[in-house]
């Protein structure tokens, strides 16, 4: 069976970016215009020009910059590059992209790999802040870096009490491996508690083979176009490559959408490692659930998730698959830095993930949080005296317009486990 889940936690996550740096004479060289050389060649490239004595006011005629994987590792003098709305730096090992506050025209930067290890005052993420600020569509790859968390797995958790109804909110990784385990025992005290369960999606339940036929259904072309017509030949016999594994030809995958191929190279990622749906949180209380006869109830639907998933534009998807594709040799190491975040308990980490996701993924993000909330707040509003526990994403509890911040909104008190 397809786990839609993986998608949420295995795609590429997007921001946005701009420039700045200090002035320069039009009597300065190109030698001091731009002390990396690499950079020096690629901007002299776009001018077609190898003279050696450039003038200030000629860096302006560029607007567009595409300098992957060139050896960059410095930007200064790149506000000399007035006009420039689109710049792609990416497989670049730049450490400072202070400069790019200074680009007033930038619309649209590309930076690749940005690593996060939890330091919110890093240099990096108040230039990211501000780019994000100045409206320009930003294209990153958030990849973490932690170290292993010692003792039991702390989770995302909290709690939410109103008159004698009593929720317990944790947020899950649904794929994962035996290091999640064991949790803090604040955890299980409240399961036990519980006299209800709530999940995404009661995944016991399933009809896999509806499930199968409804994701097959809206993730394939019904109107003749055909994937090789929408993405670059490059993308799609790479794709085609990776999905053999799956033992699916070209006429097959020819007929999928972006976002469903992107979900299948999720399966081949990972189908060779330790971490699955067996061992994610989601799966652990759904059998604990069962063995003390709790009734279970879902938040969505499959129908539900899959119109989310696949809600993104093509030019969404397109990206997404296309970082599927480079980064798939990286997925087990991704889940792996998740999966530490999740066991120390760092909510910060997981606001600020959410807060990178952008465009259609965020939309829709945010739509499903309102719909969960509402009905979490029914749970609250009921007059049983009965406990929830409630195992949703992670994601869906951090950040802006997660059930949490929507919860609060409303008036009810949020409380972490440090408050208990």
């Amino acid at each position: 069976m397809l786990n839609t889940t993986k998608y949420i936690f295995l795609l590429g996550i997007f921001l946005v970016f701009t420039t700045a740096c200090s002035p320069t004479t039009e009597t300065e060289t190109q030698k001091e215009f731009f002390e990396d050389k690499a950079f020096e060649s690629v901007v002299l490239q776009e001018l077609d020009s190898k003279e050696v004595n450039v003038k200030k006011d000629d860096f302006a005629a560029i607007e567009s910059l595409k300098a992957s994987e060139t050896g960059i590792t410095d930007l200064d003098g790149i506000e000399l590059l007035t006009s420039l709305n689109y710049l792609d730096v990416t497989g670049n090992d730049i450490d400072d992209l202070s400069p790019l506050l200074s680009l007033e025209n930038l619309s649209e930067v590309h930076l690749g790999d940005v690593y996060f290890s939890g330091d919110m005052e890093a240099p990096v993420w108040s230039v990211l802040e501000n780019l994000k600020k100045k409206g320009v569509e930003v294209h990153t790859n958030a990849r973490l870096s932690f170290e292993e968390h010692d003792g039991p797995s702390e989770g995302v958790f909290y709690k939410v009490q109103k008159d004698n109804q009593t929720v317990y909110l944790l947020g899950s990784i649904h794929l994962g491996d035996q290091s999640l385990y064991p949790l803090n025992e604040q955890i299980n005290t409240a399961f036990e508690e519980a006299d209800h369960l709530a999940v995404e999606i009661d995944i016991e339940e399933l009809d896999e083979m509806k499930v199968s036929q409804t994701i097959m259904q809206q993730g394939m072309y019904q109107d003749g176009t055909v994937l090789s017509e929408v993405v670059e030949e490059d993308v799609f016999n790479d794709a085609l490559e990776q999905l053999s594994a799956l033992g699916m030809n070209e006429e097959i995958v020819d007929q999928f959408q972006p976002w469903f191929v992107t979900m299948l190279l999720s399966e081949v990622a990972l189908q060779d490692t330790a971490l699955n749906a067996e061992f994610g949180i989601d799966k652990h209380f759904i059998d604990r659930a069962k063995d003390k006869n709790l009734p279970i109830i879902s938040l969505e639907s499959v129908e539900s998730q899959i119109t989310s998933i696949s809600s993104a534009t093509e030019e969404e998807q397109i990206d997404s698959l296309e970082y599927a594709l480079v980064s798939i040799n990286d997925s087990e190491e991704e889940l792996t830095q998740l999966m530490r975040v999740w066991r120390s308990g760092n909510t910060d980490v997981f606001a600020q993930l959410r807060e990178m996701n952008q465009g259609s993924d965020q939309l829709a993000m945010d739509e499903r949080d309102l719909l969960m909330t509402d009905k979490i707040e029914g749970f609250l509003n009921e007059d049983d005296k009965d406990t929830y526990f409630v195992v949703v994403g992670s994601l869906h509890l951090a950040g802006d317009n997660s059930i949490i911040d929507l919860l609060k909104t409303r008036g009810y008190s949020v409380i972490p486990p440090a408050e208990f």
